[in-house]
C-alpha cells in the first residue's frame, strides 16, 4: 500500500464507525427530546433545552478504544430561581430523576451523577456512556445558547453553539480546498497524537484552538502528510510564546490578556485561557514532543521521496503509535 492509501484508511478507522454514530445519535435524540421543558415540583427552575455537545456534536471524536472512552456529552440548559451554582447539587439530583423516569428498568449504576454531570450508561451495542451536564442560561457574552457549565477547574461561561459552529466554519473552509483533508478529519488526527503525549495530554479543546490557529496561517494541503507537517512546524515556529485567540465571537482587541506563561485562550469566552494552568516546563516539555513528532514526519517525507515506503509507515508509528500500522492495514 502506498502511504496515501494507508491514511485514507487510516483516517476512517480512527473515526467512530457509521454505525456506531447512527446509534450514538438514535441514543441521544431520543434522551434530547425527552428531556425538553421539564419543571421541577416547587417551581423553581425549570430545564428548558438540551443539546449536543462535545466531540461528537463537532465532528472531532475518535472511535472507541482502551485509551479512548467514545462518550457523548449533552447540555441541558437551566432557568429560573433556583437555577444557581450553588445549586448544582439540586440540579444533578433533578437531571438524575428526569432521565431514571425516562428509563425506568435502566439499574441504579446505570444513571449516575458525578460532580458536574449525570452519566448515563447504555450497556449493549455499542457500550455508549452519554454525559449529561447542566448549564445555568446567562445571557451576558451576547451569543446564543451562553451560559455558565460546571467543569473540574470551576465553573465557566461558554456557549455550546458556538464552540460547534468555530469547527463547523472551518471545516467549511477547508471544504474549498480539493483532496480527503477536512478540518475536523485534520483535529482528529492531532487529538489521536495528543493522547500518546501521556501526563502531557491536553484537553479536546485544546486540539480545536492549536489546529485552527496553524489552519488560519497555513490552510490545508491537498494530502494528508503535508497538513500534519504544517500543523506541527507551527508549533515549532510559533512555541507557544505569543497569546493565540480568535476573533470569531468578540473583538481580540478589547480582550484583557492574562498574565499565565501560556495564553491559549477560549473561542467564545474570552476570560478563560485553557493553558492557564501550563508552566514554562510543560511549555518545554509539550515543545519536545512536538518537534520529535516533526522529526518523525520529516524522515517519513524522506523515506517516501526514497520510495521506501516500509521505513515511512515505521516513521508515521513513531507519531501515531502501532496503530498506524495496524488500522492502516487493509481488511
Amino acid at each position: 500500500m502506498t502511504i496515501k492509501e494507508r491514511f485514507d484508511r487510516f483516517t476512517s478507522q480512527i473515526r467512530p464507525t457509521n454505525e456506531h454514530i447512527k446509534e450514538a445519535n438514535r441514543q441521544t435524540d431520543y434522551m434530547v427530546e425527552q428531556l425538553k421543558n421539564r419543571v421541577s415540583a416547587d417551581d423553581r427552575f425549570t430545564l428548558e433545552k438540551v443539546l449536543k455537545a462535545g466531540s461528537n456534536a463537532k465532528f472531532t471524536s475518535l472511535r472507541r478504544t482502551e485509551d479512548n472512552i467514545f462518550d457523548v456529552d449533552i447540555a441541558a440548559y437551566y432557568s429560573g430561581e433556583d437555577a444557581t451554582k450553588e445549586q448544582l447539587d439540586k440540579l444533578l439530583k433533578f437531571t438524575s430523576d428526569q432521565i431514571r423516569n425516562i428509563y425506568p428498568t435502566k439499574q441504579d449504576e446505570d444513571i449516575k451523577p458525578l460532580k458536574s454531570a449525570v452519566r448515563v450508561k447504555f450497556r449493549s451495542g455499542i457500550k455508549l456512556n452519554v454525559d449529561v451536564a447542566p448549564i445555568i442560561r446567562d445571557d451576558s457574552l451576547g451569543l446564543p445558547n451562553g451560559g455558565w457549565i460546571p467543569r473540574k477547574d470551576g465553573w465557566r461561561l461558554t456557549s455550546v453553539t458556538c464552540h460547534n459552529d468555530f469547527i463547523s466554519q472551518r471545516i467549511a473552509l477547508s471544504k474549498q480546498i480539493s483532496g480527503p483533508v477536512k478540518f475536523n478529519r485534520l483535529v482528529r488526527m492531532v487529538k489521536w497524537w495528543n493522547n500518546q503525549q501521556g501526563d502531557l495530554t491536553q484537553p479536546s479543546i485544546f486540539c480545536d484552538l492549536v489546529t485552527a490557529a496553524a489552519f488560519e496561517e497555513y490552510g490545508v494541503t491537498d494530502e494528508w502528510q503535508t497538513s500534519l507537517r504544517q500543523v506541527f512546524s507551527f508549533l515549532r515556529k510559533h512555541q507557544f510564546l505569543e497569546p493565540i485567540i480568535f476573533d470569531d465571537f468578540y473583538n481580540v482587541n478589547r480582550v484583557v490578556l492574562p498574565a499565565d506563561q501560556v495564553v491559549i485562550m477560549d473561542s467564545v469566552n474570552p476570560n478563560n485561557n485553557i493553558a492557564k494552568t501550563w508552566t514554562e516546563k510543560t511549555r518545554l516539555s509539550y515543545l519536545e514532543r512536538v518537534q520529535e513528532a516533526y522529526d518523525a514526519m520529516m524522515d517519513a517525507k524522506s523515506c517516501e521521496f526514497d520510495g521506501d515506503e516500509d521505513a515511512a509507515v515505521d516513521a508515521w508509528c513513531q507519531v501515531f503509535g502501532d496503530e498506524f500500522r495496524t488500522l492502516s492495514e487493509p481488511i
